[in-house]
């Protein structure tokens, strides 16, 4: 679940992958969208999709991810719950709404594991997580008591239809390989079952952090974390990569942004997220409304 703390500069990634074409649509007419952070955000022409290119290796986003993305306990504690626990509850109130009956739970990128204590408590549910920040794993399973596995989805192969619900939340823009993952994800998920995936609002994201906003609050043209982050989705662009795999949209609800800095920001903060969520509900999920992060639900295909 990533927050914009992380500078790319200080993280030196030499390695980089070219990419000809569009990860979601494979088209090839790709622009030149903006710099930000030293790495270039392409656009599709075909689908819209904005995605960093070129991008770190496969192997430097491992060894990012396990060593160096989460390493201290202020970190876990203050980034991944502190100012993410009313955000997650919600969503874990979401998700035991629509499926009041329980099962089992996978959380990818659990971080400090805070989502899954929302259901630790339930006999009905069964949860665990995938965390590749080697630190963050063990901190997870200790402060929760439930089970999380070190590294990335592929790597622990678990069985077909294993799974009533698996979550993303502010962490699948960093899925180097989204296609690849969501065949695992589909595989791995039981027919009928859930697929929550939360993502920074594209709109709310691209005023304040480019172009004059952004300048006058941060003295940069852009502040986007590329590099970091790989892929900016908006609703439209994550629901067709969703629907190639099976998965379509039962459920979208606008979020709030992470809640840090004095009383007065974050009550700025929560002002502004219940004004477009207002607004979001009424206009249908418009996309030109800017909400801060938007939690999306699909639906696998089958009974």
């Amino acid at each position: 679940m990533g927050i914009e703390i992380i500078k790319p500069s200080s993280m030196r990634m030499p390695s980089r992958e070219q990419l000809s074409e569009c990860p979601l649509c494979a088209g090839q007419l790709l622009e030149n969208f903006l710099i930000s952070n030293g790495e270039r955000i392409i656009r599709c022409g075909n689908c819209e999709l904005l995605f960093v290119n070129p991008r770190p290796t496969q192997a430097e986003i491992r060894k990012l991810f396990a060593e160096e993305y989460i390493e201290t306990e202020e970190r876990v504690a203050e980034h991944f719950i502190d100012w993410r626990r009313d955000s997650l509850q919600r969503e874990a109130s979401i998700i035991q709404r629509l499926m009041p009956q329980g099962g089992r739970l996978l959380d990818l990128g659990t971080a400090s594991g805070a989502f899954l204590g929302f259901f630790a408590g339930f006999s009905q549910w069964q949860v665990e997580g995938v965390e590749p920040s080697r630190y963050a794993t063990v901190a997870a399973a200790k402060r929760y008591s439930v089970p999380v596995h070190a590294g990335f989805l592929h790597d622990q192969q678990f069985p077909d239809a294993y799974f009533n619900v698996v979550s993303s939340l502010d962490a699948f823009m960093f899925h180097p390989e989204p296609q690849d993952d969501l065949r695992e994800i589909s595989r791995v998920l039981k027919p009928g079952g859930l697929l929550a995936v939360e993502i920074p609002g594209l709109r709310f994201r691209l005023l304040k952090n480019s172009g004059l906003v952004c300048r006058l609050l941060y003295g940069v043209p852009a502040r986007l974390n590329a590099g970091i982050h790989l892929f900016y989705y908006n609703r439209k662009t994550l629901g067709l990569l969703m629907a190639q795999h099976g998965l379509h949209e039962i459920l979208t609800v606008p979020e709030c942004s992470p809640l840090y800095g004095s009383w007065f920001m974050r009550l700025l903060n929560t002002l502004y997220y219940r004004l477009t969520r207002s607004v979001y509900r009424v206009t249908g999920g418009a996309r030109w409304v800017p909400v801060p992060k938007e939690f999306l639900v699909y639906r696998k295909e089958g009974p």
